[in-house]
């Protein structure tokens, strides 16, 4: 190995938290991350070491191995995979990915996250997981990619910064003195050197293959057909080494690279020999470009671009032996317990009946642990046969199929469960826990009323778990038909079994919905305190990220919104929404989106709100569910008049119109839509365009079907538009008793946006008001003054972590918590508003005084303020 000193004392030298190494095959990627991995030990600093395997390529699994990594890196023992039930849902992957950030990032240890291979990855939820890594690690923590291609993050910000250093192909060649030192060794004479230096350009793999490729059989006559460091100079020089070697080392060669990873034992076994041990000793003497992986060196593999070679070379030479010899290897992995890597050689081998039986024992536990995409993969390159004739599997392939949103195979799997002889649905809670997810995830509303309707009768088949799920299924829908009474005693007898087995996730839904029911009454208050009762709980339960936190976060930024809390709601989006695109309902999806675009519109980011609206359109259609795609248009109208594009707010109407589909729901009217539907958009268009003077009938009518079956925060929308409709057309005094009589009860019930998002017209209403001098309306009038459209023009500076001074970055908690002391907020404040503790809170606190310089909250949210950071 040659010690790459200049680049140490590069990386060594540089403040940049990031390091990235990007370069072609053979570069000395890894080799120059291994000293940089030492030299950080020797200074005391915790290295964390993830090689990336093409198997990371979907969340659940990345963070899996990255997660085994940290524990190797601190001596924890690796813990089992969670044995959580499925269909809860309550351990998602996007919930795992932010506590494992929010780990990270308050480890007051210096910590060096190395990551290789990462042109491996492919996955854009993995990519995603690494930009947010990077945005929230402290400065104290560094990182370091390897790549063969560019990786697609956002790194302007940390470039312009100072935070990133580049190192390509260009610094990683050898230098003239460092491939004499290197070749020296190899016994290559000082001729030699300088041709192969000239001939290479000094890519290092391409120098040790030169290297053999000279002392083989071919001695110097390989020089002449080098002609500069390229992918075709590798393939030659590889080709050379090759043919070069003594026949049983060659034909080693070929077979076992087709292991990938391999030791001795699993290569004799797959290549049918007995002296693989001696083969492998004999290959690292001859320096063939084979390294170990681990700290035993027991187990190995070949360098990536000799590998690729040999694995090519095998296929077109030995094709016929490529399926037996998989078949070998996960007979050998399969009974030494690498259950992953048996069901890949499996399936490599098309031994479909092995491959189906190593998933069926396997594949509930990778469900668990996360890997929910290369399960569901797995299965669907199965023939359907061997899915069906395992039940295990079968159960684990609706599972799959529900959790990665492929929701046909998920029907199919489910029709051929309650097909089964075997399987009796009336008391199967898998099935029943099953159909709930399926029906509500897909907006398959008759068919949830019939289900729900069905199961009314049948609850005492079941144990508590899922009779709470059916009385929360039973509360969702009686909360959409506006039966409140029948939905709260549907939600009494969902705590009512799960209290006593402590079902947190169906508790926290049970919570969710209460809490609907006291929003759409216009309690605010009492709908916060709910939910807040219930997001602690989730958090003592151990499940802030997970499940049941998602839910209840969903439900709270939105009771933060309303009372126009707006950097708590800021919060709660920025953590949950992954989760909650991962694992939430159509509702939640909406809310959640209409809530982060609004915030964006507030602050003068128009262009990153219409971003989180087309996203959720692309949802709605990648998963087949056309409210949520419909939604995004409403909202899309919504913005468009934010912004006087009137047109264009027309435009997006009438794609949001979808009759078919809201005639559908029939009485049903979705959460999501309370105060948001296709009326509410209609009338709202109107209002703003100026064309509002036929529509008090209309809204009267609407306003008193509302208020008859207890829709008061609907109600008094449509009274505000109302009283906005009877200024436009000039009836000043009906106009102004409306605009009065809504802000005394948004007032009253604690609610701001439900009027501050639709005042189009409402200057006049203010300076005419009755009830201005009032103290509980003071706050709202103010924020009623100006109309929406001239509010797009004052943009907050939302910048996250950017301190122009000294170029240091706050994470973005870390600015949550300056804007909430710029706004008066005490420690204990803020932790609440943040759901964090106070110990939490001063160990931000220390870290950002750390940065900006200074022992004083006021000071530091003065001098990040004066920065543009918040």
């Amino acid at each position: 190995m040659v010690e790459r000193a200049h680049l140490l004392g590069l990386i060594g030298e540089s403040v940049a938290q990031l390091t990235l190494i990007c370069a072609p095959a053979g570069f000395g990627k890894s080799t120059l991350m291994q000293q940089l991995r030492r030299r950080f030990q020797a200074r005391g600093i915790a290295t964390v070491w993830l090689q990336v395997e093409r198997a990371d390529n979907q969340l659940g699994r990345f963070l899996q191995s990255l997660k085994g990594a940290i524990q190797t890196a601190f001596g924890e023992p690796v813990a089992s995979p969670s044995m959580e039930t499925p269909a809860t849902n309550a351990n998602p992957v996007q919930g795992r990915a932010a506590d494992l950030i929010e780990r990270l990032s308050l480890s007051d240890a210096p910590i060096a996250l190395f990551f290789d291979d990462l042109e491996l990855i492919v996955d854009e939820s993995v990519w995603a997981f690494l930009q947010r890594l990077l945005a929230d690690l402290d400065m104290h923590h560094r990182v370091v990619l390897a790549s063969r291609t560019k990786p697609p993050l956002a790194l302007g910000r940390l470039r312009a910064y100072g935070q990133l250093l580049e190192l390509d192909q260009a610094e990683l060649r050898f230098t003239p003195e460092e491939t004499q030192t290197f070749l020296e060794r190899q016994n290559i004479g000082v001729a030699a050197i300088r041709a192969l230096q000239q001939h290479t350009e000094g890519w290092p793999a391409a120098l040790q293959l030169a290297a053999i490729a000279v002392n083989g059989r071919y001695g110097s006559d390989a020089l002449r057909a080098i002609s500069g460091a390229s992918a075709s100079v590798a393939e030659y020089l590889a080709q050379e080494v090759l043919d070069s070697r003594p026949g049983p080392q060659r034909d080693f060669l070929l077979r076992s690279a087709v292991l990938g990873q391999f030791c001795a034992e699993l290569c004799d076994a797959a290549l049918e020999r007995g002296d693989s041990n001696e083969m492998i000793a004999q290959i690292v003497r001859d320096n063939l470009l084979l390294v170990p992986i681990d700290a035993e060196e027991r187990w190995y593999r070949y360098h990536p671009l000799f590998a690729d070679f040999l694995r090519v070379r095998m296929a077109q030479e030995r094709q016929g032996e490529l399926q037996p010899l998989h078949r070998r290897a996960a007979c050998w992995t399969s009974a030494h317990g690498f259950m992953n890597e048996a069901i890949t050689h499996a399936l490599s081998a098309k031994d479909h009946m092995f491959a189906a039986d190593l998933l069926a024992a396997s594949a509930m536990d990778n469900l668990h642990s996360g890997r929910v995409a290369d399960t569901a993969h797995a299965i669907a390159l199965l023939p359907d046969a061997e899915v069906y004739r395992r039940p295990a599997l079968l159960r684990a392939a609706a599972f799959a199929a529900i959790f990665a949103h492929r929701y046909d195979a998920a029907r199919r799997y489910m029709d051929v469960i309650e097909r089964a002889d075997e399987v009796g649905t009336d008391g199967d809670d898998e099935i029943v826990a099953m159909r709930l997810m399926m029906l509500g995830w897909t907006d398959g509303i008759p068919d949830l009323l019939r289900a729900v309707d069905e199961l009314r009768n049948r609850s005492s088949h079941f144990g508590r778990f899922t009779a709470g799920l059916a009385s929360n299924a039973s509360a969702f829908c009686h909360l959409a038909l506006g039966r409140y009474d029948e939905a709260q005693r549907a939600l009494a007898q969902a705590r009512e079994a799960c209290e006593p087995i402590d079902a947190l996730y169906v508790l926290s839904y049970s919570a969710c919905f209460a809490a609907a029911i006291e929003l759409n009454l216009g309690q605010v208050a009492a709908a916060r305190a709910t939910l807040e009762r219930a997001f602690n709980r989730a958090i003592a339960g151990g499940e802030r990220y997970g499940g049941a936190g998602a839910v209840v976060a969903t439900y709270l930024a939105e009771c933060l919104y309303e009372a126009n809390a707006l950097d708590a709601c800021q919060a709660l989006v920025d953590d949950y929404m992954p989760i909650v695109i991962e694992t939430g309902m159509p509702d939640h999806l909406i809310v959640l989106h209409r809530i982060a675009a609004r915030l964006h519109f507030l602050r003068g980011h128009g262009d990153d709100g219409q971003s989180l609206l087309v996203q959720l359109g692309e949802i709605g259609a990648r998963r087949g569910l056309r409210r949520l795609t419909a939604a995004a248009w409403l909202e899309r109208s919504y913005a468009s008049l934010r912004s006087n594009n009137n047109e264009g707010a027309r435009r997006a109407l009438a794609a949001g119109s979808d009759a078919a589909l809201w005639d559908s729901f029939g009485a049903f009217n979705p959460h999501a839509g309370e105060i948001d539907d296709v009326m509410i958009a209609g009338l709202r268009l109107r209002q703003a365009t100026g064309d509002s003077n036929e529509t008090v009938p209309e809204i009267r009518a609407e306003r008193q079907r509302a208020e008859a079956v207890g829709r008061r925060r609907r109600a008094l929308r449509l009274l505000f538009l109302e009283a906005q409709a009877l200024e436009s057309g000039g009836r000043r005094r009906e106009a102004s008793a409306a605009f009065d009589e809504a802000v005394m009860r948004a007032a009253d019930g604690g609610m701001v946006r439900v009027l501050a998002d639709e005042s189009w017209a409402t200057e006049p209403l203010v300076v005419r008001s009755a009830v201005m001098r009032e103290p509980r309306t003071v706050g709202l009038l103010r924020e009623l003054k100006e109309p929406i459209a001239a509010m797009t023009t004052t943009a907050l500076r939302d910048r996250r972590a950017e301190v122009t001074g000294n170029a240091v970055r706050l994470t973005t908690r870390e600015v949550q918590i300056l804007r909430l002391i710029w706004k008066g907020g005490s420690n204990k404040a803020i932790a609440r508003d943040l759901f964090l503790t106070e110990n939490t809170i001063e160990t931000h606190l220390r870290r950002i005084y750390e940065k900006l310089g200074t022992r004083k909250r006021t000071q530091a949210a003065a001098i990040a303020r004066e920065a543009g950071a918040i």
